[in-house]
């Protein structure tokens, strides 16, 4: 199946230079400001993300890494936690790196979400484009406002 984006995709309005913000399910619970970035070799889950789930830090596997981010510096998770993520028809066990620092994003799904949903992104058309077993794809679209 091919998948391709054109002008009809995109939005006249879209700032180009936002990053591709979504809302997803996560655990039955509906997430915002969740960043889809294909920069990120980890999906990354905040700490007060997973308490508004209703989850706590017992619930985490106590497996810490060191995450890298632009600047070089680490971050040490909390630990790994595995949840199911719903998009548009698929749902998914999702295993999430848990940290506690500040964010604007409650999530950042990385490479590992985005090539086991075999996910297209734009950025640049604000939106994000994956098979379904049926043979078409689904689309969800980036919220401007949360971005």
């Amino acid at each position: 199946m091919t998948i391709s984006f054109d002008e009809e995709d995109g939005d006249e309005e879209v700032d180009r230079h936002d990053g591709l913000v979504v809302s997803l399910t996560i655990s039955n619970c509906l997430m915002m400001r969740v960043l889809i970035e294909i920069g990120s070799l980890a999906n990354i889950m905040l700490k007060n993300a997973l308490e508004s789930m209703g989850l706590q830090e017992v619930d985490i596997i106590k497996k810490a890494n060191a995450l890298y981010g632009f600047r070089g510096e680490p971050t040490r998770t909390l630990g790994e936690i595995t949840l199911p993520t719903y998009a548009k028809g698929v749902n998914l066990q999702t295993r999430f790196s848990v940290v506690d620092c500040p964010s604007t994003y409650n999530i950042i799904m990385g490479t590992p979400w985005i090539h086991k949903m075999e996910v297209v992104p734009s950025t640049y058309h604000q939106t994000i484009k994956f098979p379904i077993k049926w043979g078409v794809h689904q689309e969800i679209k980036g919220d401007r406002k949360l971005a």
